[in-house]
């Protein structure tokens, strides 16, 4: 039976690129962009090459600002910018004060860009670094608390695991590290835009998501950091330039002007998200697009998207099973899926991958994804998809496996 959700959303012709595809089933790598965005982008280079920005503040990083805060559950105040996730994240992690002696908890499954940013930061702060071991894919609440104690300065994971779309107990994590006085660093990029995050009511502290997967954005470079307004003045970032700053009291515009001013005397420390971001001008392109796409995702409403592709991972699992399939990562409350799905054939590592490599050739795209002792074809469709995709898909694999 079809779902309601995937008749209902019918977003296929706002995205062109699927014209290339049979099915294109690979967000978790990158996802595809809205026409929505391509003509945002035409707009603001339109307006660039006669001149016709007003204020950028107001007419771009504004509005990028409320959809993102709307998106994610914050206030305006706790988003800035980033180029894409790792960029955010080291900015996050060089401002976060170590404990001495402290510890930095992390998880085995990592992705590998963030893995080596927590590592570098262990050794930079001389701080224990404890890894949270996976079983059979899944992560454990227990385990984390083993692990965490009173000498944890910051608790570091990913909020869905990349290899099989294993959702972490953020929450519950969240109790456990807040308790024991510990900040609560997320990288978001699989989770935010897919299905419904509120980082309050999880507890995190600080979080970085780029834009290319989930978020729409592609390739263009885009992201965000969030960060908690009672966190903020926690955070040291390393070095800190004129507009992580606050305004003067008497505006830019009249303090550029002033005669007597100190360069050398810092303004007032920024009391926002501004604090870690670039300190200067912005790439201003970069967050009208993210705009754009939030926007976009916004307007059909993060509940729908959810229920949407949580219809499709039913699906596919449902397909798996009646192939007898394993499901990486498993777990049968709905609530707790991502939008990633991962399963091992049992046919071994290289016909899986010549498996994938001849799909993708014939215009099926999806992944093959390994770590830590586990690994499969990664399946993570989004609101462009169907369940003709995932029929055409399996399919396939059939044929192909």
């Amino acid at each position: 039976m079809k779902s309601n959700y995937m008749r209902y959303l019918n977003v296929k012709e706002d995205f062109p690129a699927l014209k290339r595809y049979k099915a294109y089933l690979n967000t978790a790598a990158q996802g595809l962009i809205p026409k929505q965005t391509s003509e945002a982008l035409r707009r603001f280079l339109e307006k660039t090459e006669v001149d016709e920005w007003g204020d950028l503040g107001e007419e771009v990083e504004k509005p990028a600002k409320r959809e993102i805060a709307k998106l994610i559950g914050c206030d305006d105040e706790e988003v800035s910018f980033s180029v894409q996730t790792t960029d955010g994240f080291r900015r996050i992690l060089l401002s976060i004060k170590p404990r001495e002696g402290g510890n930095i908890v992390g998880i085995d499954l990592e992705f590998p860009s963030i893995s080596m940013a927590i590592k570098t930061l262990s050794q930079r702060n001389h701080s224990e670094l404890r890894i949270v071991k996976h079983r059979d894919g899944r992560y454990y609440v227990t385990d984390f608390e083993k692990l965490i104690d009173d000498k944890t300065y910051a608790v570091i994971f990913s909020s869905v695991v990349w290899v099989d779309g294993f959702m972490l107990p953020i929450r519950e994590i969240s109790e456990i590290a807040h308790e024991r006085g510990a900040l609560v660093v997320v990288d978001g990029i699989q989770h935010v835009g897919a299905v419904n995050m509120n980082v309050k009511k999880l507890g995190i502290d600080a979080m970085a998501v780029g834009g290319e997967k989930w978020l729409l954005n592609n390739v263009i470079g885009s992201g965000f950091i969030y960060v908690d307004k009672e966190v903020v003045e926690e955070l040291e970032p390393p070095a800190q330039t004129l507009m992580n700053f606050q305004e003067p009291t008497e505006g830019w515009s009249k303090w550029w002007t002033k005669i007597d001013k100190d360069p050398w005397k810092p303004l007032e420390k920024s009391k926002t998200a501004s604090k870690l971001d670039w300190g200067g001008g912005k790439p201003y392109i970069l967050i009208e697009a993210l705009r754009s796409s939030v926007e976009y995702l916004n307007n059909i409403g993060i509940e729908r998207i959810e229920k949407h592709n949580r219809a499709l991972k039913r699906r596919i699992i449902e397909e798996a099973e009646k192939m007898g399939y394993k499901v990486l990562g498993y777990v049968e409350d709905e609530d707790k899926w991502s939008s990633i799905t991962t399963i091992s054939t049992g046919k071994g590592y290289v016909r899986e991958m010549e498996a994938v490599r001849i799909m993708r050739e014939e215009g099926m795209q999806v992944s093959y994804r390994g770590s830590s002792g586990i690994g499969g074809i990664r399946i993570s469709p989004h609101i462009y998809n169907d369940e003709a995709d995932i029929e055409v898909l399996f399919s396939k694999l059939k044929e192909k496996i």
